[in-house]
């Protein structure tokens, strides 16, 4: 008896097997490559509508795009388009739906920024750090300076801030926190305020009430004023004889 002639059937059966079920994956593959390109040739997506791409830069939106949407109406994945979409660093959130027979719209959350973060990026109302191209900054936009992971921080108190120079209608133009958190400044009117790092709320607020009498319209003669003191600030001038003398600073109790 021919004992491995007997043995080879069951591994000659297998291997049979097995290239019939790689053959008949192959024809599966193909038949569903050939009616995807079908599909897509049969129902080409023609109108790409998008809306709210304010600060986008078109070119970098168009590059994004295209290969997502040249193809048909029921091969475009709509979740793909969304996820890289949401890689580019204006967008917040993307919406993005198929319209019969051969449209898409996209509608794009863009992220509103409230001002430059370290002169290197820009700061979001919701804390979120994004560095789009530099071209697309606003040259209005207000400067935040400060350490690493205080932007939430910083961001609170960019908020107060202007909340209490409301009755002087004039907001920062620069707010920086030091790495020893002494706070600066600037004022859009040129103003610089430094001022320390306890009750710096408190301290400003006594500013604001005691502004009128002390600035009043001499903004632009004012150097910087110092709010550090415990009970009163220290206004230098720019010009002598505005004020106060130009080389001593004058206390004022609030």
């Amino acid at each position: 008896m021919d004992v491995g002639k007997r043995s080879s059937g069951p591994f000659r059966y297998v291997a049979q097997s097995f290239k019939i079920s790689l053959l008949g994956l192959i024809v599966l593959s193909s038949i569903f490559i050939i009616n995807q390109f079908k599909l897509s040739a049969a129902f080409p997506i023609k109108t790409v509508r998008i809306y709210g791409a304010n600060r986008i830069d078109h070119q970098e939106l168009q590059e994004a795009l295209f290969p997502l949407v040249n193809r048909g109406f029921f091969t475009v994945n709509v979740d793909n388009i969304k996820d890289r979409l949401l890689q580019l660093q204006w967008v917040n959130d993307i919406f993005v739906r198929r319209i019969w027979p051969d449209q898409v719209d996209i509608t794009v959350i863009e992220r509103e920024p409230i001002a430059r973060w370290n002169k290197q990026g820009l700061l979001s109302g919701t804390g979120e750090i994004f560095l789009p191209q530099e071209q697309n900054y606003s040259e209005t936009l207000p400067i935040l300076v400060g350490p690493d992971g205080k932007q939430m921080m910083m961001l609170g108190y960019f908020n107060e801030i202007n909340r209490l120079l409301q009755p002087l209608h004039v907001k920062i133009s620069s707010l920086e926190l030091t790495s020893y958190l002494s706070w600066k400044l600037i004022l859009e009117n040129g103003i610089v305020l430094q001022m320390g790092h306890k009750d710096v709320l408190t301290r400003l607020n006594h500013f604001v009430k005691v502004y009128p009498k002390i600035i009043g319209d001499h903004a632009v003669d004012v150097d910087y004023i110092d709010l550090r003191y415990p009970n009163g600030i220290a206004v230098r001038w720019k010009t002598e004889g505005v004020g106060s003398d130009f080389t001593h600073s004058r206390k004022t109790k609030p």
